[in-house]
């Protein structure tokens, strides 16, 4: 029971902390974010550098694979000779990708070390803070308790005429206040005499770890550009390397013939790998080969028409019906079906049984409807609701609905300084937070009324922007 209330206290109005506990538990969530973010920031940097390391690598095993010879042809074979690679450029792929198997190797170590230097320590101090964590639940316990007695003391005394039953209920309350405000108050002894060094050291961590950080990748940098320098250095590659410009136009110029025959290859023009899909289709139903159905038998045969199922002769759509709604345009099962004409007002005042559109041929070709209603004349509920229709088109189009005005939106400002508060019932913000202003005035040199996390209090609005 007193969990319930506990948790239905949370959403009823609080009271403000004691400006010295509020600042502390302020920096002790900020501290807690701090650290969550490290850690997730450290991870995301070890794996940035495993996808470099691998990737860079995988890349360099690709040239072994560019460079090798393409078998297939037969010993007889006169065309296209192919140019072999020249011995030189080989053993240069190979040295290379030794370079990088071995740096791969070597930076690996130093990455893997992220963890024992900056991500371990991290998570450890975070692991400290969860007694604390549960120290300040319990001491929220102790408030949620003390403003929950507090109230029921408070309407106790506003009764006026008390029974001996109130009387016993007052005094009841009081005994539980006096307890709970002791509790309170010993929580909060608590929380001024811990918080203060835990908070230091949370906060001491940052340099160590930003040190390990800042010497962990130097130290991949410079073996990453040393191995680069040497390689390069010993296969006379130029340096400083060419501009860019240089190196793009020595590309095309070498890349564009190459380009240009492979595209010309008969095979690859007019080859089934260009017309066909590249994932064919289960040879099931009397599909083809080829990835195309086969046409079935039923389809090729020619639909005959009996003689005794004649069409009904094509509606002539150059004459405009008598509508009074427009008729839409006849789609491919309407041009099958018989037309129907929308009756105009002399066809509704007097219909005859010879000029009856809505009659049904007896024809086993003839649509869908019932045999026994072929005879039947359009019934009055029908012609009715036409003219209803026709009279409520007629009738004036409302007004356009007046302009909605904007609802009145809340108002935020932003602290400019700290605000420990003066007194009781004041708010106590810190630099940048955003407070819901409730109450105002139209001078900033007074006091208004604000919430910020959950608390309502008084601030000066000098204070924030």
């Amino acid at each position: 029971m007193q969990s319930v209330q506990r948790h239905f206290g949370r959403y009823m109005k609080r009271s403000a902390d004691e400006s010295q506990v509020s600042v502390l538990l302020k920096d002790f969530e900020d501290a807690d974010k701090m650290l969550g973010r490290l850690i997730d920031a450290c991870k995301a940097w070890r794996d940035s550098w495993n996808s470099i390391l691998t990737y860079q690598h995988r890349l360099v095993n690709e040239f072994e694979d560019l460079y090798k010879p393409i078998v297939g042809a037969a010993e007889s074979y006169s065309g296209h000779q192919p140019v072999e690679t020249p011995q030189e450029v080989l053993s240069r792929t190979v040295r290379l990708q030794e370079e990088y198997n071995e740096l791969k190797r070597d930076l690996l170590e130093e990455v893997n070390m992220v963890d024992e230097k900056m991500i371990k320590p991290a998570t450890d101090a975070r692991e400290f803070l969860q007694p604390m964590k549960k120290t300040i639940k319990k001491r929220e316990d102790r408030k949620l308790d003390y403003e929950r007695y507090q109230g029921r003391v408070d309407s106790g005394r506003k009764k006026i005429k008390r029974s001996d039953r109130d009387n016993a209920a007052l005094a009841k309350a009081e005994t539980d206040l006096a307890r709970a405000r002791e509790e309170y108050t010993a929580a909060d002894e608590n929380l001024r005499s811990t918080l203060p060094q835990l908070i230091t050291v949370v906060f001491s961590l940052l340099p160590i770890l930003l040190a390990s950080q800042i010497q962990t990748q130097n130290t991949l940098l410079a073996h990453y550009y040393t191995m680069l320098h040497n390689y390069c250095a010993e296969e006379n590659f130029p340096s400083p390397p060419p501009p860019m410009e240089d190196v793009v136009r020595t590309w095309e110029t070498d890349f564009r013939p190459v380009q240009a025959e492979i595209e010309s290859i008969s095979l690859l023009v007019n080859g089934k790998a260009v017309k066909m899909p590249m994932k064919l289709e289960d040879q099931k139903n009397g599909a083809a080969p080829n990835g195309y159905r086969r046409p079935s038998n039923q389809s090729m045969r020619t639909t005959s028409v009996s003689p005794g199922r004649n069409l009904p002769p094509s509606p002539n759509y150059d004459a405009k019906p008598k509508s009074i709604a427009p008729v839409p345009s006849p789609s491919a099962s309407a041009m099958l079906s018989p037309p129907v004409p929308t009756p105009s007002f002399s066809d509704l005042s007097s219909p005859t049984p010879s000029s009856d559109p809505y009659a049904i041929a007896a024809s086993p070709a003839a649509p869908r409807a019932d045999y026994f209603a072929r005879d039947r004349q359009p019934s009055s509920t029908s012609i009715t609701s036409s003219i209803s229709n026709f009279s409520i088109s007629q009738k004036k189009k409302p007004p356009p609905p007046p302009p909605r005005h904007p609802s009145t939106q809340a108002i935020f400002v932003t602290a400019l300084y700290d605000f420990g508060g003066q007194g009781e019932g004041d708010l106590v913000f810190r630099e940048g937070d955003r407070i819901k202003v409730i109450k105002k005035t139209e001078s900033k040199d007074d006091w208004w009324q604000g919430e910020l996390a959950g608390v309502r209090g008084a601030f000066p609005a000098n204070y924030c922007e």
